[in-house]
């Protein structure tokens, strides 16, 4: 097993991957709404990572950098202009997705 300096690097390099994919998500021609997913929040891709970590990935060296990225877009879903779409035109779409991956990432970490 890799040491904890190691695994920790990894994870902080997963957290600043994720905020630089929130900045060319956030400020470039990468957008959403052109490709009609602006019901697929930030924190939607995170809890989708979440999932993958627990499920799909055999060490903890590929993980971490992985659920880095996952908690960054979950954390950087609450600084936008509708967090996890509160009172956006696609809240209710939005918020089912939410729950059933919720669902899923309590599913795979808890049972």
């Amino acid at each position: 097993m890799a040491d904890l300096q190691y695994l920790a690097m990894s994870f902080l390099g997963g957290l600043a991957i994720g905020f630089g994919l929130d900045f060319l998500w956030s400020h470039t021609a990468i957008s959403k709404y052109e490709k009609h997913l602006e019901a697929l929040e930030h924190y939607h891709w995170g809890l989708i990572l979440l999932t993958l970590v627990r499920t799909s990935f055999g060490s903890i060296e590929i993980s971490l950098p992985f659920a880095g990225i996952g908690v960054t877009l979950i954390i950087t879903e609450a600084r936008q202009n509708h967090p996890f779409a509160f009172r956006s035109t696609h809240q209710i779409p939005s918020t089912v997705i939410g729950l059933v991956l919720a669902f899923l990432v309590a599913l795979a970490w808890f049972t």
